[in-house]
């Protein structure tokens, strides 16, 4: 059961703390204060896809759903200000990965069957190309990591076939320094319209994913072990189970390499974590939603002390949340409400929780932050960075 930070007030009743403890509930606790401003308050933004780098400065991918355009945002830490660019036409979702040099690539969908852009700044402008691709269409989400010589590697969902002769799986594509090469990550019918990617120190790379179709749905897990993808089912009919609808996938690594997974449970309209201990999978509940947005997206990262923090929209109270786990136990507050929180990107740098989320109302994407111990935002960053 979850606690959730709100604003208490001096005259919460006793019949609520009583109600509260009865439940097996924590008491709310005091959330530090949230910081909030427009990344583009010109422009649309969804699909956010934020990374960190070492200098503490903030990179996004992002869609402006207004102008059907794929757009960079670059936050600078001394400056404590965002510059946006436009990269170039989109038609929607997007991910972002930064290499050695700190230069960020953007993997993203574009008009025309089969077909996905590959992006990056090469230190002086953006370079792009089509990857041309044996596919009907690729939609949903897609996701980017690089690996140890600053090749990428990109996740997607695949529509291939006609008619009632089809297929829908999970495929990756790598760029082998001549040509890009294909894989399969998972051909059962149904897998990775939600998918993201991770790689680990040791350039590992791992995958969480939803298997959509209903005599598969699922949450399933793979691993490159060097030569194959391996792949498990971590919650679904691979059980005995009835099949489990699941969306808004994300992952993130700890130091020691160890995946951390969140997922929405959407029959049910509970977020959910899961990350493995001990060789096996440790699968909680984190909290209840009024009701679940589609097709969204949770955040998920992890602290320098191995804490797991999530975000997460509940699209029926219209409420941005972001819950971190103490002791076994989860804690939550409301970041920002009135419809404000759709595909929210979370990241944990220099002392610093940073967030990316649309509002619906007005479709602009919003950007909040707080500082990790509750202490102000800019002197954490400022600290740590020294």
């Amino acid at each position: 059961m979850i606690t959730t930070f709100k604003n208490l007030t001096a005259n919460l009743s006793f019949l609520t703390l009583t109600l509260l403890l009865s439940a097996g509930c924590s008491l709310p606790l005091f959330a530090a204060e949230w910081h909030h401003e427009a990344v583009d308050p010109n422009s649309g933004g969804t699909y956010s896809s934020m990374r960190a780098d070492t200098s503490g400065n903030l990179h996004l991918a992002y869609f402006d759903q207004l102008r059907g355009l794929l757009k960079y945002g670059f936050w600078d830490h001394r400056l404590r200000k965002w510059f946006n660019t436009t990269v170039d036409s989109s038609r929607g979702f997007c991910s972002l990965a930064l290499d050695s040099k700190q230069n960020p690539h953007i993997s993203y969908l574009v008009s025309g069957e089969g077909q996905m852009k590959y992006a990056h700044w090469n230190g002086t402008s953006w370079e792009k190309e089509v990857i041309h691709l044996r596919a009907k269409d690729i939609s949903y989400y897609t996701s980017i990591v690089l690996d140890a010589a600053d090749n990428p590697i990109i996740s997607y969902y695949e529509y291939q076939g006609m008619g009632e002769d089809y297929s829908l799986q999970l495929r990756e594509v790598e760029w082998k320094g001549k040509y890009w090469g294909g894989r399969t990550i998972d051909t059962t019918p149904g897998s990775g319209k939600f998918n993201a990617m991770a790689s680990d120190s040791a350039g590992n790379i791992h995958a969480v994913y939803a298997n959509v179709k209903d005599e598969n749905a699922s949450l399933r897990y793979a691993r490159w072990n060097g030569s194959v993808w391996v792949s498990e089912v971590l919650e679904g009919p691979a059980e005995g189970r009835a099949n489990f609808p699941v969306f808004s996938v994300s992952i993130a690594l700890d130091k020691k390499g160890q995946p951390h997974i969140t997922y929405t449970d959407v029959r049910n309209r509970i977020v959910k974590y899961a990350t493995r201990r001990d060789g096996k999978w440790d699968l909680v509940k984190v909290d209840a939603m009024a009701d679940v947005a589609y097709p969204d997206r949770n955040g998920i990262a992890v602290d320098d002390d191995g804490t797991p923090y999530i975000s997460y929209y509940d699209a029926g109270a219209g409420v941005l949340k972001l819950a971190h786990r103490v002791n076994q136990r989860w804690f939550a507050e409301v970041v920002d409400q009135n419809s404000a929180g759709f595909t929210s990107s979370l990241q944990i740098d220099h002392g610093v929780i940073w967030l990316t989320y649309t509002d619906q109302i007005s479709g602009i994407l919003k950007f909040a932050y707080r500082a990790v111990d509750g202490s102000d935002p800019a002197t954490a960053a400022a600290a740590s960075s020294k």
